[in-house]
């Protein structure tokens, strides 16, 4: 298992900070921890993402297909945060870039 950090400035959005650890080999996600100066609600919703994150493969849209899902049948509002700004946050983890 392999770990990374990240903070990211959503375009138009809040900061982003991304806790990663990830298997190298299978470009999975392992844990995911998702924290900063943006706003969820309802507020515990945020463990219901990092859950859905893992045992995704780490491909941008991947990742923000998982967060839509989420957010979507959980009905959870996401205020200076987006699915692609997390896929983004958490790519740079990595150390890859998709913007």
């Amino acid at each position: 298992m392999k770990t990374g950090n990240s903070v990211y400035k959503i375009p138009q959005g809040k900061l982003l900070k991304v806790k990663l650890t990830w298997d190298e080999t299978t470009q999975v996600i392992h844990v995911v921890q998702l924290y900063g100066d943006f706003f969820i609600h309802p507020e515990t919703s945020l463990e219901l993402i990092e859950q859905a994150l893992r045992s995704v493969l780490l491909e941008a849209d991947l990742i923000a297909q998982a967060v839509s899902k989420v957010v979507e049948t959980y009905e959870i509002q996401l205020f200076g945060i987006t699915p692609e700004g997390i896929a983004q946050g958490i790519l740079l983890c990595i150390g890859e870039k998709t913007v």
